[in-house]
């Protein structure tokens, strides 16, 4: 499969009055066209960020300090102006953002909020067109018409979040990007959100990228998944490879602090806390934290190796 999106050196920064953060330092990604990828890391790993910078939606003063996100081999998403990327907005790459309660307008309706997009990007010629073809996708999500009516408070949030997901596609957009779609829902509708995902994707040939700290969920739905810890991606590799042989401590870590009803395996969570990144340790960035912490962890940072296709960044890996 060709790529979709490739991230090369990117680096994004958010000036703060006691130092500047790093919040994604010099990641490089290839996302392929119609995959399901996750990016998954602890709070504040910089996977948000990441999935913001690419559709240059980062919360001021957040920036862009240096890098490329190429779009179909053809356009830096990271260097054009914003009138520009109006464009590539909604139209080419679609999000879904954490809290519906919280990214839908409480004072205008369900049919308003998915009809404007078309109206914007001149795909309906009128608004009774809009909000026909509203009611439409709101069927496809599996939410009857009515609700094109409806006010965010008046619905579950279930129906909430599926009513972020028929925004975000009424496009059709050839990205999705879903940040921590099933925050705040109870594991059933979590279940139905993650197959309706799934389904729109094989529908529609979309590429899905999920944010999650849940490695269990994107152990689920995954084709590939990329773990990032202080800014940093650490491992990427087929979904299966990574759950049953993790390369890096990190997400050997990760994976034993997760519960496994299947097995009678002890849970062990990760010792200490995420770096500061104002001011993130010398060489791996891991290291404070890392049960095999060798000397020149502690003063140097670990290559990107390349092993029998995955990639992943530690001392240990060295001349497997």
């Amino acid at each position: 499969m060709a790529n979709i999106l490739s991230i090369k050196g990117l680096v994004v920064e958010y000036p703060t009055l006691t130092g500047i953060v790093k919040a994604v330092d010099n990641v490089d990604l290839e996302i392929k066209e119609g995959e399901w990828i996750s990016i998954v890391g602890e709070s504040g790993s910089g996977k948000s960020t990441l999935a913001f910078s690419i559709i240059k939606l980062i919360p001021p003063p957040g920036l862009i300090r240096k890098g490329e996100i190429i779009y179909k081999d053809t356009t830096n998403l990271a260097a054009i102006k914003e009138d520009d990327m109006r464009h590539y907005r909604g139209k080419e790459i679609g999000m879904i953002f954490q809290d519906p309660m919280t990214s839908l307008d409480p004072l205008r309706t369900i049919g308003d909020q998915i009809s404007e997009a078309l109206l914007e990007h001149k795909m309906a010629e009128n608004k009774e067109e809009a909000l026909q073809k509203a009611k439409e996708i709101l069927l496809e999500v599996g939410m009857p018409e009515d609700r094109i009516n409806y006010y965010p408070h008046q619905l579950s949030g279930g129906q909430r979040q599926r009513a972020m997901i028929a925004s975000s596609i009424i496009l059709r957009p050839a990205i999705l990007i879903a940040d921590e779609p099933t925050t705040a829902l109870d594991v059933i509708v979590q279940d139905k959100i993650m197959s309706l995902l799934e389904e729109l994707r094989k529908e529609y040939k979309m590429t899905i990228i999920l944010i999650t700290h849940d490695i269990a969920l994107a152990s689920t739905w995954s084709d590939r998944i990329a773990v990032m810890y202080a800014g940093e991606i650490v491992e990427v590799g087929k979904t299966d490879e990574i759950i049953e042989d993790p390369l890096h401590p990190y997400t050997q870590g990760l994976i034993k602090s997760t519960p496994d009803i299947w097995s009678n395996r002890k849970l062990e969570g990760i010792p200490g806390n995420p770096p500061d990144l104002r001011n993130p340790p010398k060489g791996c960035r891991f290291h404070p934290r890392c049960p095999y912490v060798m000397d020149k962890c502690r003063q140097d940072k670990p290559g990107k190796l390349m092993i029998n296709g995955r990639k992943a960044s530690c001392f240990l890996l060295e001349g497997k």
